[in-house]
């Protein structure tokens, strides 16, 4: 397949949640801007002081492509953003990537943009979920295909590592969203 060939395979470690870390040694939280002052993308934040971080730099609102059980693991939505989101799968195959879900994370992803910029999108790790809600909205937002999408998404983000069979179900997804 044509995404085989432009994505490389990687194993994308995530986040140990289980590690109990002091405010100290909290490392600030990387995240990357996709499209200037309406979208970044980063990992799931882990303490309070990210939340603290990502407010200081003008985020209000997240859209969160995590499962429930993965939620748990991070620190508490603090009072006051805008939130949305969709559970989306990842390299563990939790389940196979619906289109009909996509659309519905893609739609409620895009409203909060619009609505709530700037807006913090975040899958556990930062690299294969968010990163495939990244190169939707950029398409969309910025009316590109999917391949000048996911070039610009790795441009902004060098760890984006959306998987390619779900890449797949996006231009689908993207091509009907376009009609």
């Amino acid at each position: 397949m044509v995404f085989r060939r432009i994505l490389r395979r990687s194993s994308p470690t995530e986040p140990d949640p289980t590690s109990a870390e002091t405010p100290q040694s909290i490392p600030s939280l990387p995240y990357s801007w996709i499209l200037s002052n309406q979208l970044a993308i980063g990992p799931m934040p882990q303490a309070s002081g990210h939340w603290d971080q990502l407010q200081e730099a003008g985020f209000q609102s997240r859209f969160s492509c995590c499962y429930e059980e993965e939620e748990q693991f991070g620190a508490k939505l603090p009072d006051g953003w805008s939130s949305s989101g969709v559970a989306l799968p990842d390299h563990r195959e939790q389940e196979p990537l619906q289109p009909d879900r996509l659309i519905i994370a893609i739609r409620s992803a895009h409203l909060l943009v619009t609505e709530s910029s700037p807006t913090y999108l975040h899958c556990l790790a930062g690299r294969e979920r968010s990163s495939l809600m990244a190169v939707a909205l950029t398409s969309l937002i910025k009316n590109l295909d999917i391949f000048e999408s996911l070039d610009w998404v790795r441009r902004c983000h060098p760890k984006a590592s959306p998987l390619y069979d779900q890449l797949e179900i996006l231009d689908q997804v993207l091509r009907q969203l376009k009609q």
